[in-house]
């Protein structure tokens, strides 16, 4: 059953929701332009889809799947794949030794993509294991695995930088 839905609730699930995907999707590509891009693209088949769900939370669940899914296609374009780094990250790429968000933001963005969600949906969104859990269809041994994973390979950088 689809039923349309008004502007005044798409405004509401904009500002309820869009924060979180674009979280989500800077943490995939690191600019501020194409995640707007990506926020759009993901609000835009809210509204084609115009399905009914039965819980905020089946919504939510829906809306971070779409985002990972335009995120992966994102990357993969042959469009991205031509720019090999861009200002942002560069920027982000502090030179000094002390630990800054920006230079944790920077080696969160180097993880290998299994890593790099659960880190952003954890720390960024504040989402529980168990939601990640069920968002990405894994165990929540899984989801802590591959926390403790992350940030292992972010200390691991961070020292090596450090002459640690």
């Amino acid at each position: 059953m689809t039923v349309k839905m008004t502007e005044l609730e798409f405004e509401e699930k904009y500002q309820i929701y869009s924060q979180t995907i674009f979280n989500i999707a800077y943490g995939y590509t690191k600019n501020v332009q194409d995640s707007e891009d990506i926020v759009q693209n993901v609000f835009v088949k809210l509204i084609l889809n115009q399905k009914v769900f039965k819980t905020s939370n089946d919504e939510k669940y829906w809306l971070v799947r779409v985002c990972i899914n335009e995120c992966i296609n994102f990357v993969k374009s042959t469009h991205k794949k031509k720019i090999v780094l861009n200002d942002e990250i560069v920027l982000s790429s502090p030179n000094h030794q002390e630990e800054s968000s920006g230079e944790i933001t920077y080696y969160v963005s180097l993880l290998p993509e299994k890593y790099k969600i659960p880190i952003i949906l954890y720390y960024y969104d504040n989402f529980k294991v168990n939601e990640i859990s069920e968002y990405l269809g894994i165990s929540e041994a899984a989801v802590r695995k591959r926390l403790e994973r992350a940030r292992d390979i972010i200390k691991e950088k961070m020292e090596a930088k450090n002459g640690k």
